[in-house]
């Protein structure tokens, strides 16, 4: 595709071949390093807040160049000054994945001594629509001729997450709310200072090294029990993954003192955590926090991984987009993603592909949930990524059953392919990577504290959509009551999310008691009725009531509960059941 826009250079050139001034003579006395602030106005397009991020740029001859990069995306910065010393400035983001820019900032000013004084405007790929009117940028020379470095430098100085700053609220401009209480206060009955209740476990967690290898390469425990290992629960992931901003206006989460028909479920909790292999579970009410039993080492700051329940994480940053005027329920995966288009996979919507009904190849025992180990390696840990896993023809082709291939929306078959679509459908309607449309419009909703970890491929794409969301204990408890609150009332997000809690598709034979599939989460527990469940491998579970005005949460973060259903579910019935209106 032809670049939408020529770099600065060319503008600069043609202005100096018509002044006839040769280029190594204008400006060189301005040589050297210079910095300062970008600042953009609120996006146009989705109301994303103004933000300011530092940049830096060395000049040389009359032609600055300066480069940030983090492990996703680049932003290059070049710089040309013409007769009269006016200045000409253009910044091109990009993903590494991505042969053409995603955006330019094109600024122009002038030099007074040694500061540059530049306005101009954000466009966006095309080099056309304008994304931010207004953008400004002060720059000070802050080192001598002689100390000018490689125009080719990377500087080491300047943020590493450029992207997602260009798509939020700095944080150096947020201040407090009026209104918040002062954290001394809030303290006195918060998690703060609460206390986790700790019991003997009924074994020693297992390493990754220490478990057996089950159908599709996944781990198993004692008697080939499905298990996490502990090394996989909590971790801080690979190297390249996603790692949001850690948030500063996080409020403490209240706690409160246990009524006397709490207490005794409270007891019982104690008793199922002493018996099976898990390692903390939560009791929720009101948005408050009512007890926190563990088997010991975990903190609130402790960060435990989603496994299967990064889908319903998923499933609500498509609901934002539905709800921003993004995307649609009835648009193809084809529309969005053009590597698709012809086939099966393509052809499915965003709702097939959110009830898990994409229609395309059944997994198998050697594949477990779609996909095998040697793609794992090559697209989401190795040179590939993930949608070139998903144009592959094993991932995209129509499953056959007994009577022909089954069409989107006709069968519920459990992959992760289907919510590795979602995340692709997300990102390319959005117009930035889903990663951090999660962080902006989920985790700083939420107002989550701590760096959250999204897993992605090399290239950036989100296959943790899949699973692999890593977020410490309170933030996965503020989640939760995140998704509580924001289902009350009237509002298009609220109706998704109850949409999302309520049966869409029969699921039958996959999870124990369950039957039914709402949008990337669990319905129809026959062991827990008229309740919801994010799900993930090994045990890990968030349950709410599928009655809005209920506002009990039952939790659980284990290595290997999936098997202790009958006895998980009837407690977390007794807990939710404390809330339904008599």
């Amino acid at each position: 595709m032809r670049l939408p826009c020529k770099p600065v250079w060319f503008y600069v050139c043609v202005a100096w071949l018509a002044a006839g001034i040769p280029s190594t003579v204008t400006g060189q006395s301005l040589d050297g390093h210079w910095q300062g602030q970008l600042s953009c106005s609120e996006n146009v397009r989705n109301q994303m807040p103004a933000y300011s991020i530092q940049i830096s740029i060395d000049l040389l001859d009359g032609l600055g160049r300066g480069l940030t990069s983090n492990n996703q995306t680049s932003e290059t910065y070049e710089l040309g000054i013409t007769s009269g010393n006016r200045v000409e400035f253009q910044a091109t983001g990009r993903r590494h994945s991505d042969k053409d820019p995603r955006w330019f900032t094109r600024l122009s000013g002038a030099i007074d001594r040694d500061q540059l004084a530049l306005t101009g405007q954000m466009l966006a790929g095309d080099g056309v629509t304008v994304v931010r009117a207004v953008c400004t940028a002060q720059l000070v020379k802050s080192t001598p001729d002689h100390a000018v470095s490689s125009l080719a430098s990377e500087h080491d100085q300047m943020t590493e997450r450029l992207l997602r700053e260009l798509a939020s609220t700095a944080r150096t401009a947020n201040t407090p709310s009026a209104t918040q209480a002062p954290s001394s206060e809030l303290s006195k009955s918060s998690h703060s200072s609460f206390r986790i209740r700790e019991v003997t476990p009924k074994l020693k967690p297992l390493t990754f090294r220490e478990t057996q290898t089950g159908p599709g390469g996944l781990p198993r425990g004692q008697g080939h029990a499905i298990y996490l290992p502990e090394d996989w629960l909590i971790g801080e992931g690979q190297p390249w993954h996603y790692r949001s901003t850690p948030g500063q206006d996080a409020l403490p989460v209240p706690v409160r003192q246990a009524s006397a028909d709490e207490s005794r479920v409270m007891e019982k909790a104690r008793s199922l955590m002493q018996g099976i292999e898990s390692r903390v579970l939560v009791l929720i009410a009101d948005g408050a926090i009512i007890d926190v039993i563990s088997t010991g080492g975990i903190s609130f700051q402790t960060r435990l991984m989603s496994a299967s329940m990064g889908k319903t994480v998923a499933a609500l940053a498509a609901g934002k987009a539905i709800c921003s005027g993004y995307l649609s329920m009835d648009q193809r995966a084809e529309q969005w993603i053009p590597s698709l288009a012809g086939t099966a996979l393509g052809a499915a919507t965003l709702r097939h592909v959110l009830m898990m009904a994409s229609g395309t190849t059944e997994p198998s025992q050697g594949d477990y949930v779609g996909i095998t180990n040697d793609e794992v390696r090559h697209y989401l840990e190795g040179p590939g990524n993930l949608e070139q896993l998903l144009s592959s023809t094993r991932q995209s082709t129509a499953h056959r059953g007994l009577f022909g291939k089954i069409k989107p929306g006709q069968q519920f078959s459990y992959k992760s392919r289907d919510p590795f679509t979602v995340a692709m459908m997300i990102e390319r309607s959005v117009g930035m990577p889903a990663t951090l449309w999660v962080e902006n419009q989920l985790l700083r909703d939420f107002k989550a504290e701590h760096s959250v970890v999204l897993g992605t491929d090399r290239s950036g794409y989100f296959h943790g959509a899949a699973g692999i969301v890593r977020m410490t204990l309170i933030d996965w408890i503020r989640f939760a009551i995140y998704v509580d609150k924001q289902r009350q009332g009237d509002s298009c997000f609220a109706g998704f999310i109850k949409d999302m809690g309520s049966t869409q598709i029969r699921a039958p034979g996959v999870m124990n008691s369950i039957s039914g599939y709402g949008y990337l989460t669990w319905t129809d527990n026959a062991l827990a009725p008229n309740t919801f469940w994010a799900a993930g491998y090994g045990g890990q579970r968030i349950g709410w009531s599928a009655d809005p005005t209920n506002r009990r949460i039952f939790m659980m973060f284990s290595n290997s509960a999936d098997r202790n259903a009958d006895q998980i579910y009837p407690v977390a019935k007794e807990w939710l059941e404390l809330g339904r209106r008599r």
